[in-house]
């Protein structure tokens, strides 16, 4: 039988190797040299991890990013949760808004004068970037491979060792296959690892299940690559009131899963002069902020449900049509199997 000799495959990250074999014990040894990772965002986002935060379009997602640097620039806490870190630089990678949109989201208006005042004062150690659309060659290659080369090259000359990019969708054009987003996530976490970097990804949901808890079915794309990622959070609207959000951990590497479906994050999203953000309310359980059925609406949907499975559907695709669990459908499909 052939032995492998592990001292022939180099320890250098740098030889060209692959795949760096070692025993489990030297990789505990070489793992105990390193520091614990410390909160960034409470226990939803730690040091060196590359994270995922999701929400339906309008619901705050970059509002809170910014609020998440901000924090993090000044060596602050937001919403009552620990940051561990002392301040420290940020680039945040702002694909979406103009310069004049980000500015008129922290300053006040004067309607009367048509002016913007009282401009928020972010720190110095907040690094913004956006698209200079002048800036791309399209015969120098795909666009994408581009801006991908580009976020490394600026982070790495930022000194910026926590990135946000905002977001997904603006990064990949069609984030809805896995065999476009898996090859991107896997050079991310190929980023963070060479450069000890922190990474938020701003991703969105495309429209869901009201009626039903966030999960990580609703990331736009393919579910099964939040296998490559380290944690993930979701920003939910709650039905009772539209500037009510929660705050929901979708899934945990490092730490505790403290913020699941019954114990969410209840904020409010307001504007104290001029900064928007999010401000802690309460917390509670995201089932009270999920879309209720009336009696009415009830019988209804059980009626269309039996239509349905009548037409061959299966149970999932009625579930999707309804816009309801799949679990509500077995149930009704049996309770009127019982009651014929």
């Amino acid at each position: 039988m052939t032995s492998i000799n592990h001292s022939t495959n180099s320890n250098d990250p740098n030889s060209g190797d692959f795949l760096i074999i070692k025993s489990a014990n030297e990789w505990m040894d070489e793992a105990k040299t390193k520091p614990i990772p410390k909160k960034i965002f409470g226990p939803f986002w730690y040091e060196e991890e590359l994270c995922i935060l999701f929400a339906d379009t309008n619901q705050g997602k970059s509002l809170l990013a910014v609020q998440i640097i901000d924090s993090v620039s000044k060596g602050v806490p937001t919403l009552g949760l620990e940051m561990e870190l002392k301040a420290s630089k940020v680039i945040y990678f702002d694909l979406e808004l103009t310069a004049k949109q980000f500015e008129m989201r922290y300053a006040q208006y004067d309607k009367e004068r048509d002016i913007l005042f009282d401009h928020f004062e972010f720190s110095d150690l907040f690094l913004r970037a956006e698209i200079n659309p002048y800036g791309f060659d399209e015969a120098f290659e795909e666009y994408e491979s581009f801006l991908f080369k580009e976020i490394e090259v600026q982070a790495s000359k930022s000194g910026a060792k926590i990135l946000v990019i905002d977001n997904l969708s603006c990064v990949i054009s069609d984030n809805e296959k896995a065999r476009n987003t898996t090859p991107f996530l896997i050079r991310l976490n190929n980023l963070k690892k060479i450069h000890g970097w922190s990474i938020l990804l701003i991703a969105h949901t495309p429209k869901r299940n009201l009626f039903a808890p966030i999960s990580r079915n609703d990331i736009q794309g393919s579910k099964s690559f939040i296998n490559l990622i380290d944690s993930c959070f979701a920003v939910g609207e709650s039905q009772k009131d539209p500037s009510i959000k929660y705050l929901k951990q979708i899934k945990v590497r490092y730490g505790a899963f403290k913020y699941p479906s019954e114990n969410v994050l209840v904020c409010k999203i307001g504007k104290d002069s001029n900064f928007s953000s999010f401000r802690f309310l309460q917390f509670g359980k995201e089932s009270d902020h999920l879309k209720q059925l009336n009696p009415v609406d009830k019988s209804q949907l059980k009626t269309k449900a039996l239509e349905l499975k009548n037409e061959g559907h299966t149970n999932v695709k009625i579930a999707q049509e309804l816009g309801v669990s799949e679990g509500a459908v077995r149930k009704w499909l049996k309770q009127l199997e019982l009651d014929e």
